[in-house]
């Protein structure tokens, strides 16, 4: 392998591990969350009339029982404040440090490392609403063709 070649595949190496999105494929969508995380971890609490403070995590609710609305059991605390995971009580509560309740999933194991740094991500990048990323994409193509 030459010099010039070896190059090439250390600038590569670079760029995937330092340029490229994450392995869950760039942006978090709150679909990815949904699917893996509220549907098989939370909804069998979490939905219907008696869901636990009105938190109803299945996929027609959840997103509009999250973002930007007051905590049941702290309402100072927003369950999801956009752009700040730590201010929000959802990633206070699945890491097991909020000052009110128990950690979530209180019926199961705790969520992933992983789990929870989806959700952190998704919060840190504004909380977009399903659909919002894909939108944004359409937008920006249509853009470019007209210029």
């Amino acid at each position: 392998m030459s010099a010039s070649t070896k190059s090439l595949a250390v600038a590569g190496l670079a760029v995937a591990l330092f340029v490229l999105p994450p392995a869950w494929g760039g942006e978090v969508d709150f679909q990815r969350i949904q699917d893996t995380i509220f549907t098989p971890h939370c909804v069998s609490c979490h939905s219907g009339f008696f869901a636990p403070h009105s938190l109803r995590l299945d996929a027609r609710n959840s997103y509009r029982s999250l973002v930007g609305m007051q905590s049941a059991e702290v309402p100072a605390v927003q369950r999801v404040k956009s752009g700040d995971p730590d201010a929000s009580y959802l990633i206070q509560k699945v890491e097991g440090h909020a000052s009110e309740g128990v950690r979530m999933p209180a019926s199961g194991p705790p969520l992933s490392k992983q789990d929870i740094e989806l959700i952190r991500q998704w919060i840190a990048g504004g909380a977009p609403a399903p659909g919002a990323q894909s939108t944004y994409l359409v937008s920006d193509q249509a853009a470019r063709k007209t210029q």
